[in-house]
């Protein structure tokens, strides 16, 4: 009876080898191990070393039935046919100890015991990783995502400037939850982290509503973008770790996802709506007109004198129309407050920002809007912004582009 569903081992290939060795054919050695003949016949092609007979084999020079008619082979017709050899190919399989090797110009196969098993075990190894990689095609594809991730990047980033990468974003988060990648310090832990906001159950005490807010709530603005709907909304807010200091006065272009930030010592109206001031400065009035003619904010003290900002107070000129979010409802300007999210990937809470500066804060800046988001068809914020108002304007935002590869969204950046 023949033994089936059994692999073999390496006493088995050792044998196989002896066997081949002393020129015996397949069907002899499978009635000697008790195995079926295809199962002999499909290891020892699986497994034979090719040797080729000479430096032109390459090319499969000289190795083609039909060379002698043609005599231009190259390797690459369309009608080309090795020469055959029943011995080689049908009786035995390889070429181990065939009295006529001296003599022989075709290719040579051999079939080496030990060097079966370490590929078949090899194989087993990679078969039994729960992925669909071999060993070295998982090594290539962590030398490349590795470095990314640990920059910061997401997968979605990552698999949108390497469209070699033929894996789904879901398939390689998969691979970093069962530790494919741990040898090279990549965890589920290392990812970026997935920020849900929660509900409060806590009852808010209700604000008193100031009369300077009075034509300018989120009902007016909604009201107010239906009359102007080709005026761009910039949603305006501000971050930080500290109530002592310092604060990052953040803008967003709502149509570009492109956001700017200001570093200020002092969270007060003055200093917020000085910002407005200093762009009137440095854009020209169409450029202005085109980031600030329209913004949305939260009910913050900093934010709480609505005419500094709609009012160029040096020279009386109305500049820009400010509206504000409903009391507690921060969701009803999400562009700012999800990109707040990258501020603190770079800028984890708890952390000092005593050494923080400007230029710091345009560099995060720099790379935040250089990561490609999913919500703009791959493309990043700085792309958008640029295609809509060129490379100039962004330039006097201080802000610059960074290379895919090179965008780090972790502590290390400005660390």
């Amino acid at each position: 009876m023949i033994n089936k569903g059994k692999q073999l081992t390496l006493s088995q290939r050792i044998k196989i080898e002896e066997m081949l060795n002393q020129r015996h054919r397949k069907f002899e050695i499978a009635n000697k191990l008790d195995k079926s003949q295809s199962t002999i016949a499909r290891e020892i092609n699986k497994h034979r070393k090719l040797k080729p007979s000479g430096p032109f084999r390459q090319d499969n020079m000289y190795n083609c039935k039909y060379f002698i008619n043609c005599k231009k082979c190259t390797g690459k017709c369309k009608i080309f046919q090795p020469i055959p050899c029943n011995d080689r190919d049908r009786n035995i399989g390889v070429c181990n100890n065939c009295d006529k090797l001296k003599s022989c110009k075709l290719d040579k196969y051999f079939y080496i015991a030990e060097e079966a098993q370490k590929k078949y075990e090899y194989t087993l190894k990679d078969s039994r990783q729960g992925v669909n990689l071999n060993t070295s095609e998982l090594i290539e594809l962590a030398h490349l995502i590795c470095p990314l991730i640990k920059k910061g990047q997401s997968i979605y980033t990552i698999l949108n400037n390497h469209p070699e990468i033929t894996l789904c974003e879901k398939t390689i988060y998969n691979y970093i939850e069962m530790g494919l990648f741990k040898d090279w310090d990549v965890t589920s832990l290392t990812l970026k982290r997935k920020v849900r906001r929660k509900v409060s159950k806590k009852k808010l005490k209700k604000r008193k509503e100031p009369e300077n807010y009075d034509g300018r709530t989120y009902t007016d603005y909604l009201d107010y973008k239906i009359q102007n709907p080709n005026i761009p909304t910039t949603e305006m807010d501000t971050v930080y770790n500290q109530q002592s200091g310092p604060y990052i006065q953040t803008f967003i272009f709502e149509n570009t996802s492109f956001m700017i930030g200001i570093f200020h010592t002092n969270k007060t109206a003055d200093s917020m709506s000085n910002t407005l001031n200093k762009f009137q400065d440095k854009l020209s009035d169409e450029e202005y007109k085109n980031l600030f003619s329209l913004l949305l904010t939260d009910r913050g003290t900093e934010f709480g004198k609505p005419q500094q900002f709609e009012i160029n107070i040096d020279t009386g000129e109305i500049r820009s129309k400010i509206f504000y979010c409903d009391p507690q409802q921060s969701s009803q300007k999400p562009h700012v407050e999800n990109n707040h999210n990258f501020i603190r990937e770079i800028l984890p809470n708890g952390q000092s920002w005593n050494n923080l500066t400007q230029d710091k804060v345009d560099l995060m800046f720099s790379h935040i809007n250089s990561t490609p988001r999913e919500s703009l068809g791959g493309k990043t914020p700085y792309e958008i912004f640029t295609f809509i108002y060129g490379k100039h304007l962004a330039n006097k935002l201080n802000i610059q582009e960074i290379a895919k590869d090179e965008v780090t969204t972790t502590p290390r950046l400005l660390s």
